[in-house]
């Protein structure tokens, strides 16, 4: 009756694929073959001296590679060898096969987008289109960015776009709550939303995303692309951390590229995150705390050789403020620079 059930829940597991069951069956058969060949072996057999050599032979007997260096050699222990050599190799074949099967179905359903995304403080990108593409592209290449983690949250894809180890992907409409959640949006730290079109039809969606976004994580900070200038109000509302009318900006730089061809060619270098110099943020440090402007701007061009071009307070950006605009601990510093500054005593502060 015992065999006859043993074998009953060995063939189901082998039917259902239960890889927990299989690795059950198989110490099950591990244990079988050490603990009967050491009580009916080590008595009488030479062959077998230890239970080191109860676990080498059952194995070597499970894995059919049968050296044939230990043999038992009494009825019982024969009983238990047959059973060991024809339930063993039987469990073994199917759990290897069972796992990898596992493997490859997680593989494959994160390529379509089904699996739940587990990673923190990660950067969620809704929608999927050339511009993302580069988004990517560009962020490995900034220092903060390099091994952050990205989700591409997109409807109409239907498998993971790029490959990259350090991308998931989550098919679904980015306004669904569900969808968001299994792109884990509580737990990251930045969204770019980005416009379905060039219409501003799009912007109603965008609008729909964002408001789902930061309904689920206030904290988390948020940039949308914005195809009509009416609409950034409706975006400033949802929550939207930072707005990029990206016509209205195109045509600005095409006008600049024509009346000053220097200017877009700093602009140029200044967005890229290549060589080059680019724009920071660096906090205040505590021995700047009280300076002027004028002073700091110096300080650092000699130390740093880095232009100071800016300060951010309280999220508002003053540009080239006067000379004797005094600073304050919690400002941010807007610098020009080709590598990240690190200025003196700016993480001593709590």
């Amino acid at each position: 009756m015992v065999i006859v059930k043993l074998i009953h829940w060995l063939i189901k597991g082998i039917i259902h694929n239960n890889v927990r069951l299989l690795l059950t069956a198989a110490f099950f058969f591990l244990a079988l073959g050490i603990i009967g060949s050491y009580l009916t072996e080590v008595p009488t057999n030479p062959s077998f001296q230890n239970g080191w050599d109860c676990f080498w032979w059952t194995l070597v007997t499970m894995s059919t590679v049968g050296y044939g260096d230990i043999v038992p050699i009494t009825a019982a222990g024969r009983v238990i060898a047959s059973i060991c050599m024809i339930g063993g190799p039987l469990v073994m074949v199917t759990l290897v096969a069972s796992v990898s099967a596992s493997f490859y179905n997680k593989w494959t359903r994160g390529k379509r987008g089904m699996n739940q995304v587990k990673t923190k403080n990660h950067i969620v990108i809704c929608t999927w289109n050339e511009k993302a593409e580069d988004i990517i592209a560009e962020l490995r290449q900034c220092d903060g960015f390099q091994k952050r983690h990205i989700t591409i949250v997109d409807a109409h894809t239907e498998e993971k776009p790029v490959d990259d180890p350090l991308v998931s992907f989550v098919r679904g409409n980015a306004t669904s709550m569900q969808v968001l959640k299994q792109a884990n949006i509580k737990e990251a730290e930045f969204a770019i939303v980005l416009a379905e079109d060039s219409t501003a039809e799009a912007d109603q969606k965008t609008v729909l995303t964002v408001l789902a976004i930061e309904s689920a994580n206030p904290k988390i900070v948020t940039c949308a692309e914005l195809n009509d200038n009416n609409n950034e109000e409706h975006l400033h509302r949802a929550g939207c951390d930072i707005v990029l009318n990206t016509p209205a900006l195109t045509s600005k730089l095409l006008a600049m590229s024509l009346q000053n061809r220097s200017a877009i060619r700093i602009v140029k270098e200044l967005m890229g995150s290549g060589a080059g110099n680019e724009i920071y943020r660096v906090r205040v440090p505590l021995k700047y705390s009280g300076q002027s402007f004028s002073y700091v701007m110096t300080e650092l061009k000699n130390s740093h050789n880095a232009i100071t071009i800016g300060i951010e307070r309280n999220g508002e950006c003053l540009i080239n403020p006067s000379s004797d605009f005094l600073l304050k601990v919690d400002d941010q510093l807007l610098i020009i620079s080709e590598h990240t500054p690190s200025l003196e005593d700016s993480a001593k502060r709590n």
